[in-house]
């Protein structure tokens, strides 16, 4: 009996362990969620053509300036590695053709890791640059959508000097977890050896996480949560955001797909906040707040 019990105990927990580890998965696929719903909602559409011709508009000039730059990187890193190989020729002539194709190996690894971060950049870049441009068009956009779900829509006027003021707060509260992260991985990089993978990882794990703020922003903004608050609401949400983050992520940094995926991460944004996160935090005091003030009149 006792056996049993423990099986069956071991069984449901790696049910619960599969549950949970499809919850990445599920996240994962809020990006493309978002095609049906716009299908079924075709008004929706008219908020999205304008930021599309911003976003596309500052994608070729963004690529064009981060392939200059991608190619100069290139090119250093490739003088570089012929100076260290003349060294090494220098210094261990009989070793060298035995190492030469391991060094080749590495330096076509970190080449392509390379171009791998320019593109996480330019499409974290665009997202920001082209989030903050778009935002009249995408706070419409995310506010419809959030009334279509819901069946209403949750808005805490404050006035717009501090509407300025929240958004301004927000962008620099963004920069500042920013450049920690980049300071994180800085010294990561610095490590031997696998400095530079983990680097990589700290900044796809960075940026990934601030493109989930951003795309889950215009929701949270309509209630005026603290900056804090938001980056609890993410982590609370795990690992369904963490699958939402890294496909928006993947999304917003494929080249040319990425000039017109920024409005469809931000719809998907506001599903997954109507579908997982309103659900869990929000809606049994919103509706005792809308249930007393309905008393109240």
């Amino acid at each position: 009996m006792v056996r049993i019990i423990a099986k069956s105990q071991s069984f449901i927990g790696g049910i619960g362990g599969t549950i949970k580890n499809m919850g990445f998965f599920k996240g994962f696929t809020y990006p493309l969620r978002t095609f049906k719903i716009l299908r079924e909602s075709p008004g929706l559409l008219v908020y999205i053509i304008i930021p599309l011709i911003i976003n596309i508009s500052l994608g070729i000039l963004l690529y064009w300036q981060l392939l200059n730059l991608g190619n100069d990187s290139v090119d250093i890193l490739r003088n570089y590695a012929h100076d260290w190989i003349e060294i090494l020729n220098r210094r261990i002539p009989k070793v060298l053709p035995y190492i030469l194709p391991v060094l080749k190996f590495i330096f076509f690894l970190y080449i392509w890791l390379i171009r791998l971060l320019l593109l996480v950049i330019a499409g974290f870049l665009l997202s920001q640059v082209g989030g903050l441009l778009g935002s009249p068009w995408y706070s419409i956009l995310s506010e419809k959508l959030e009334t279509k779900l819901l069946g209403k829509l949750a808005i805490q006027e404050v006035g717009l000097l501090q509407d300025i003021k929240r958004a301004l707060a927000f962008e620099l509260k963004k920069i500042v977890l920013l450049i920690t992260f980049t300071i994180i991985g800085f010294a990561t990089n610095l490590l031997p050896a696998f400095g530079t993978p983990l680097a990589a990882v700290v900044g796809i794990s960075s940026t990934s996480l601030l493109t989930c703020l951003d795309f889950f922003d215009p929701p949270l903004e309509r209630r005026r949560l603290k900056f804090r608050r938001k980056l609890l609401l993410i982590f609370q949400s795990l690992p369904l955001s963490a699958g939402f983050a890294l496909a928006s992520l993947v999304w917003v940094s494929i080249p040319l797909v990425n000039l017109v995926t920024i409005p469809f991460c931000v719809t998907a944004g506001t599903l997954f906040f109507c579908e997982e996160i309103y659900p869990r935090f929000f809606q049994v005091q919103e509706e005792m707040e809308a249930e007393v003030n309905k008393g109240a009149n």
